[in-house]
């Protein structure tokens, strides 16, 4: 698998595109939680996960 262009650390150890703390998704998405807008971090998700099998 590539490198990630761009260093994403993820915490999500369930997710499939987690190895070793770091994101290597193709593309990362993340959207405010309640689909309107976002004041702090905690109100946005990455719509990017995908759970690992």
């Amino acid at each position: 698998m590539d490198a990630p262009c761009m260093k994403v650390k993820c915490g999500v150890t369930n997710c499939a595109y987690n190895e070793g703390h770091m994101c290597y998704a193709n593309a990362l998405e993340v959207n405010p939680m309640d689909g309107a807008k976002a004041s702090i971090s905690d109100e946005t998700c990455c719509t990017t996960f995908k759970e690992k099998t």
